[in-house]
């Protein structure tokens, strides 16, 4: 993973903006990070993939990928929800979304994760572990910087931790509401 000064123009919510950091990872997926509209310190997430269209990434793009990786590494997959769902409960808004602090975030997060240690999750689904611990890290900080209260990262989450998984329950916690 590398973690550089954004360069990625984009037009968003009608304006020309340019990333505040771009972080690109050996897979071939770059994540960038623009300034959003809710707050001063609002971010808005962003991610493509080489040579594909950038995509705004949804709760149920990590969701299924995680149900994947829980189908193949059960336990391995529920100890790597676990870590993430105590950062979520850590989590705290963002005091500023200047390129120092976004990048300190995320070389925390990493940090913290240990990626290492479930790097065998890469073998399935979509994302690598590393990318993953990013994307969320990421999502869940716009989350909670937008407000403090929030909970639907954390009901992902909790939905995904159940012994017995109900699909229903984890696509309507990812943001369906139930219409699929």
């Amino acid at each position: 993973m590398k973690v550089s000064k954004g360069a990625k123009s984009k037009r968003i919510n009608g304006k020309e903006l340019t990333s505040i950091v771009d972080i690109f990872f050996d897979n071939n997926y770059t994540i960038y990070v623009f300034q959003g509209n809710i707050s001063k310190n609002d971010i808005i997430v962003k991610y493509s993939e080489e040579g594909k269209r950038m995509r705004t990434p949804k709760h149920i793009h990590w969701a299924v990928d995680l149900l994947l990786k829980l189908q193949a590494e059960k336990e391995l997959t529920r100890n790597f929800i676990k870590e993430i769902r105590h950062d979520w409960e850590n989590c705290k808004p963002l005091k500023s979304n200047n390129e120092k602090s976004l990048i300190s975030l995320v070389d925390n997060y990493v940090e913290i994760t240990d990626t290492s240690k479930y790097k065998e999750l890469d073998n399935y689904g979509e994302y690598d572990v590393e990318f993953l611990v990013v994307l969320m890290t990421l999502l869940m900080t716009q989350e909670k910087t937008n407000r403090e209260d929030a909970y639907m990262f954390g009901n992902v989450l909790n939905s995904l931790l159940e012994e017995e998984l109900d699909i229903f329950a984890i696509m309507s916690a990812s943001g369906f509401g139930g219409r699929f």
